[in-house]
């Protein structure tokens, strides 16, 4: 986080531990049940998915020229490649002949081949060849490339709009906490999957506001998340909105640091070290401090209102963990069994 912006974080989180109290809205809320599961609002919801920046992969998914990856976005499969002069594409996977998907998976190709009549596209999506060319004499091959999706490689991500010729502004969408994200350092991050891409069956806004809050995690998460440092004041948090975006946050120190910190001048205090924050960016992307790294998952609306896709994942700054520390891969597989089995 920025320096002026941890420094604010930890007065308050003094603030917090000292009152042993969080800080709280004016009031309580109650939500409707047709919140969750209105057909009218979660077509508007979905319009939101379908035409906001969404952070579909983290940048080291295809950090290197030929790379790619395909994963589903709100119903479309999508096509995200790196080129050869190093820059990132996103397309809709449907080729442009009968709409069969050219590629699947993940790897590093040069050419993606329609397994239904064989029409094959390069890495920017080019129309490179189709069988039996010469029965097509007088077709324009740069018109039927795959249809490419507006997209942005920033703070260590590939944002995409699904709709094509639509806009793309991910610093404007971030608005206030766009350096926010630059300071997390994503993009000197690596990302070790743990769900590719899990099917739930309840509404999304279930589960993001699960993330926004703590108070679970001692019944939930007992193997997992209740282990770490912060986990002993998960009810002293602080909240924050900017926009459609919120940051959460807690002190990861005592009660009993307090006065050590308050002797110590703030020009020698570590936010970084004292204070976890996790991220909810509308509409769907969550990203987490633990421990050494970062969680970073993502929500969309399923099918139906009562449905969603949940893709879960960790980013490491280092090959290999500090010491005492569990492994990158194993961070990932720990993130899996909380979030599936804790």
């Amino acid at each position: 986080m920025q320096r002026e912006t941890g420094i604010a974080l930890m007065r308050r989180s003094l603030d917090i531990l000292e009152n042993q109290k969080p800080e709280m809205a004016d009031r309580y809320m109650q939500i409707p049940l047709d919140y969750y599961s209105d057909p009218e609002l979660a077509a508007r919801e979905r319009l939101l998915f379908e035409t906001q920046p969404l952070a579909l992969i983290a940048a080291s998914e295809i950090g290197n020229a030929y790379d790619f990856i395909v994963r589903d976005a709100v119903g479309r499969s999508i096509l995200l490649t790196r080129d050869g002069d190093g820059q990132a594409h996103a397309f809709l996977n449907y080729c442009r002949h009968r709409g069969a998907e050219p590629a699947s998976g993940c790897g590093n190709r040069r050419a993606f081949s329609c397994p239904y009549h064989g029409w094959s596209y390069d890495a920017k999506g080019k129309l490179i060849g189709l069988p039996l060319r010469d029965r097509y004499e007088g077709l324009e091959l740069s018109r039927l490339g795959l249809v490419e999706l507006p997209s942005e490689e920033r703070h260590g991500f590939i944002w995409v709009v699904l709709m094509p010729d639509a806009p793309i502004d991910v610093a404007a969408h971030l608005g206030p906490i766009d350096m926010d994200l630059a300071s997390l350092g994503v993009d000197r991050m690596t990302y070790h999957n743990s769900l590719p891409q899990e099917p739930l069956a309840t509404n999304w806004k279930s589960v993001a506001e699960g993330v926004l809050e703590g108070l679970h995690v001692p019944f939930v998460h007992k193997g997992t998340f209740d282990q770490n440092p912060q986990a002993s004041g998960v009810d002293l948090a602080f909240y924050d909105s900017f926009g459609p975006h919120v940051r959460y946050g807690m002190p990861i120190f005592g009660a009993d640091d307090v006065a050590g910190i308050r002797a110590t001048p703030e020009a020698e205090w570590n936010p970084e070290e004292s204070v976890s924050c996790i991220w909810f960016i509308a509409p769907g992307l969550l990203l987490a401090n633990e421990l050494y790294g970062l969680i970073y998952a993502d929500l969309c609306p399923g099918a139906t209102v009562d449905s969603a896709v949940f893709r879960y994942g960790w980013l490491s700054p280092f090959a290999q963990a500090p010491e005492g520390q569990p492994s990158p891969e194993d961070m990932a597989l720990r993130a899996a069994k909380a979030v599936m089995q804790d």
